[in-house]
């Protein structure tokens, strides 16, 4: 799954983004979504083909690569500052290890459709399903808001939920400003988390691991 290959890609980006300089870049702080779902999967595609990753990062929910960077050691403060200042260049950052963790499988005349629309918590998540040439077949889930975007969690949960245990359960016992943002923005990504949870086709200890997650945030308040 594409969620399990980017976890293991994105330390390096993911923190570097984070911790990088204030510079701004196009995207998702900044610009609106795509016209439909498909539209944002299909520019998507076609952004990280010809490495084009800033102008990707405006596909991606904002605020969700902020979040998901704690997956990969990314600290409270950096957190924190991507979610006040616009996290477009984390985003950036994560496409472009989302790139390389699907290989060729974006490669040549791939195929899209439309699948049944998936509902979590009152929020409707429209799932677009990529087919890659060689057979390969991957579900995205992308959400309204400003435009039509992709929701991480939703997606890609699989792979991020079980690096973001430990995390989340260090910002419980922590009582600064920034834990308190960080875990107000976790809260508001359950219902994308609870759906990636219900995909079909998951191994049972995946599903285990997104719900820990879920119930590592909601723990409190």
């Amino acid at each position: 799954m594409w969620a399990k290959t980017v976890s293991g890609l994105l330390a390096s980006l993911l923190i570097a983004a984070c911790a990088g300089g204030g510079e701004r870049q196009p995207g998702s702080d900044q610009e609106s979504g795509a016209a439909t779902a498909e539209a944002a999967v299909s520019e998507l595609v076609d952004h990280l083909n010809a490495g084009e990753f800033a102008a990707a990062s405006h596909l991606a929910l904002p605020g969700h690569a902020a979040l998901a960077s704690l997956a990969e050691g990314a600290t409270p403060g950096q957190v924190a500052e991507a979610l006040r200042s616009g996290d477009a260049a984390v985003a950036a950052n994560f496409w472009s290890g989302f790139a390389q963790g699907t290989g060729t499988f974006l490669l040549g005349p791939v195929g899209y459709q439309i699948g049944e629309p998936a509902s979590s918590d009152g929020l409707l998540f429209e799932v677009v399903v990529v087919n890659s040439p060689a057979g390969g077949r991957r579900e995205v889930l992308v959400r309204e808001q400003d435009g039509y975007r992709i929701d991480l969690f939703a997606s890609f949960g699989s792979g991020l939920a079980p690096r973001m245990i430990q995390p989340v359960e260090r910002l419980l016992l922590s009582e600064t400003d920034e834990a308190r943002l960080i875990l107000s923005r976790l809260r508001e990504i359950v219902p994308s988390l609870l759906a990636a949870s219900e995909r079909s086709g998951l191994p049972p200890e995946i599903v285990q691991g997104i719900l820990q997650l879920v119930e590592v945030i909601t723990r409190v308040g």
